[in-house]
């Protein structure tokens, strides 16, 4: 059992030298977390606005992918692990932790640069197609979770009008070869029906 050390008690006086190198041992400490945020900041950024790649959901997929573009990132992912204390979790509740290390990240990552937004995007609309209300979405919004409701709609439709061209013209290039089932009352296709000349089965 470990217990928690009293804040109110005093403890030795510190010497001034002692409390000055301590103080910089924090500001080097900030220093490096800063720089790595920055540095996962601008590999997210770069891979999705330039490369035009999908978000990452594995944590050792994201973690390796990382480590080969900046070296410099191998302590603070380290750190990030031994934080979840591995030994002390199954693997299970493991998996759940890495999960949830990939989020942090993410968000840390869209301290730095606002333009982040593949997660957020695509935890929206997982929040959308579950049904999830606007005011729920919206507050997920307000915390930085995740996108407005009115930005993925436009986006939806935006999708929605790219997949109907998309349709429209792989119709007119292989127009040829092109078989057309036209199935309108889905919920009665298994009743036998027989078409006549104005309505079909």
């Amino acid at each position: 059992m470990s217990f928690v050390k009293n804040p109110l008690k005093k403890g030795p006086k510190r010497v001034r030298i002692n409390e000055n190198v301590t103080y910089e041992e924090e500001i080097s400490t900030k220093i490096d977390f800063s720089r790595a945020i920055k540095a996962i900041a601008k590999i997210f950024y770069e891979r999705e606005h330039s490369k035009k790649e999908q978000s990452i959901y594995s944590f050792s997929e994201m973690r390796k992918i990382f480590q080969e573009i900046e070296s410099s990132l191998k302590d603070f992912f380290d750190q990030l692990y031994l934080a979840a204390r591995p030994l002390e979790h199954n693997e299970q509740m493991m998996d759940r932790i890495k999960k949830l290390m990939v989020l942090i990240c993410y968000l840390l990552a869209s301290l730095n640069n606002m333009k982040i937004n593949s997660f957020k995007f695509d935890l929206r609309f997982y929040l959308d197609s579950v049904d999830t209300s606007n005011e729920g979405l919206n507050t997920m919004a307000n915390l930085g979770m995740s996108t407005t409701s009115r930005i993925i709609d436009r986006k939806k439709k935006r999708m929605s009008d790219a997949h109907g061209e998309y349709v429209e013209k792989a119709l007119a290039n292989h127009s040829e070869n092109s078989f057309i089932l036209n199935i309108d009352n889905y919920h009665n296709i298994h009743v036998q029906r027989r078409p006549d000349t104005t309505s079909i089965s």
